[in-house]
């Protein structure tokens, strides 16, 4: 079965909520759907600008529902970007807001159908894509920095890992999940794949938690569970947890990096005192994408853990020369397996024709170690894939395209941030503007350092290791 194959049986539940649309029941969510698939035919190639709006949520379920590919790209992608993006994947359709299309191009394009602020154009590009029959979602591997490297998602991944987590997390159709994180990050996406699956609700939010109308909005709409990255957490502590303070409140979910011991420790006191669950996740978009969790029984016995994999999958160690690791307390590369494990990437639309390449095993490029109790704690990466604030960046793709505008930049990522290092011809508040619109991060995210000059290998290559002794 696909995913949102029942959800006409949840009829006069409240699918979304927005300031804009109010409530959306999910008979209307339904009406919505079939009236979408007039217009686009069954496995089109759909290229969605993604914000956390109304609109944006129904085109998602309706092409999943439809079965349609989609192709999430975050709004915030520069324009050039997106035109690339489109040049390379050729979708026969994009769903985006109608006044923010007026930036694009739209020569080539034809409006057949708004959906509230948005609309659906049809491109000039050929309908008959060749697509493997069991794609269905391209996830975006950094963000909204326009890479053309995606994550190819199968029904079975999407479908597979919903089930695990409304397992664990025991969600029903009386629940309400809040949008605060980007629609098109594999976490947040997460969230609304299993609240649409059990029949439950989701509010739909713009704001961020460091805004007031955000906790209005919380309170008024009686949400049952928030999630956040590490960052949104730290937000949570410096804001007063006391805003969290509501009967209805019963789970906190952690995922998208490590959260520090003390910030968690302030979590779990106040998770205790309210009666609310705290619960810590690991995952990567390529597993669709969580793949452990910690329940909030272990803590703070097993606090810093990210504790054992998911129900129906399997994590275990592996040494360079592929020997599983048997004994606890020895490092080793974690290799996750299960039904959530995507088919592989994508560069173009000549990829999206292949196959599942990973045959369900995931070397995810994690160090981590496993406790007596089989419990498993991370220590670090094996290459220059980093998450800050949530948001996996590729710290080599950062400097390419720092390089492409004629500055020359080493990142780094120390203790959660991402260091900068530049020689002296530049201007640091430059670097750090450029860096924060190219990422399409908050500038808090950096740390800009200025050196006389970069350290150097032998070979003349950057020497990363000297550049940490000067963060």
């Amino acid at each position: 079965m696909n995913l949102f194959n029942s959800i006409e049986n949840y009829k006069n539940n409240i699918a979304l909520v927005s300031q804009s649309t109010k409530s959306i029941t999910y008979e209307q969510l339904v009406i919505k759907i079939n009236d979408i698939q007039k217009n686009i035919p069954e496995r089109s190639l759909i290229f969605l600008v993604s914000q956390n709006s109304a609109a944006s949520l129904i085109s998602y379920i309706s092409s999943i529902k439809n079965n349609c590919v989609v192709m999430l790209v975050d709004i915030k992608t520069n324009i050039s970007d997106i035109s690339k993006l489109i040049t390379a994947y050729e979708p026969s359709f994009i769903i985006a807001p109608t006044d923010w299309m007026k930036n694009y191009n739209q020569k080539r394009l034809k409006i057949l159908q708004n959906i509230y602020e948005y609309s659906i154009f049809k491109t000039n590009y050929q309908d008959s894509l060749p697509m493997h029959d069991d794609l269905s979602v391209l996830l975006p591997t950094s963000g909204s920095m326009g890479s053309p490297k995606f994550v190819r998602l199968s029904k079975k991944n999407l479908k597979s890992n919903a089930d695990s987590i409304i397992k664990y997390l025991d969600i029903n159709s009386t629940q309400r999940a809040i949008t605060n994180m980007p629609f098109n990050y594999s976490y947040m996406l997460s969230i609304i794949n299993t609240h649409i699956e059990s029949g439950a609700s989701i509010f739909v939010s713009k704001n961020s938690v460091i805004q007031k109308e955000f906790w209005k909005d919380f309170r008024e709409n009686k949400i049952t569970s928030l999630s956040g990255v590490p960052y949104i957490f730290e937000m949570l502590i410096k804001l007063g947890l006391k805003n969290l303070s509501t009967s209805y409140l019963k789970t906190l979910t952690h995922a998208g990096g490590k959260l520090d011991i003390n910030s968690t420790q302030k979590i779990i006191e106040f998770c205790k005192e309210q009666g609310i669950k705290f619960i810590s996740m690991y995952g990567q978009t390529e597993a669709s994408p969580r793949m452990t969790y910690l329940d909030w029984k272990d803590y703070p016995k097993k606090i810093g853990s990210i504790g054992k994999a998911i129900p129906f999958t399997e994590i275990w160690l592996e040494k360079d020369n592929g020997v599983k690791i048997q004994n606890p307390n020895e490092t080793g590369e974690l290799i996750f397996s299960g039904k959530n494990v995507s088919m592989g990437y994508s560069n173009n639309i000549k990829d999206l024709i292949k196959g599942d390449e990973n045959k369900g095993i995931l070397k995810t490029g994690d160090l981590a170690y496993f406790d007596n109790e089989g419990y498993f704690y991370i220590k670090g990466r094996k290459n220059r894939i980093t998450k800050i604030f949530g948001n996996r960046l590729n710290l080599d793709e950062i400097e390419e395209k720092m390089k492409e505008i004629n500055i020359e930049v080493f990142c780094k990522e120390i203790n959660d941030k991402l260091y900068v290092f530049f020689e002296k011809n530049f201007i640091p508040e430059h670097v750090l503007n450029k860096i924060s619109l190219i990422t399409g991060q908050n500038k808090i995210a950096f740390n800009c350092i200025q050196l006389k000059k970069l350290p150097r290998t032998s070979s003349g290559k950057i020497d990363y290791i000297k550049l940490a002794i000067n963060a």
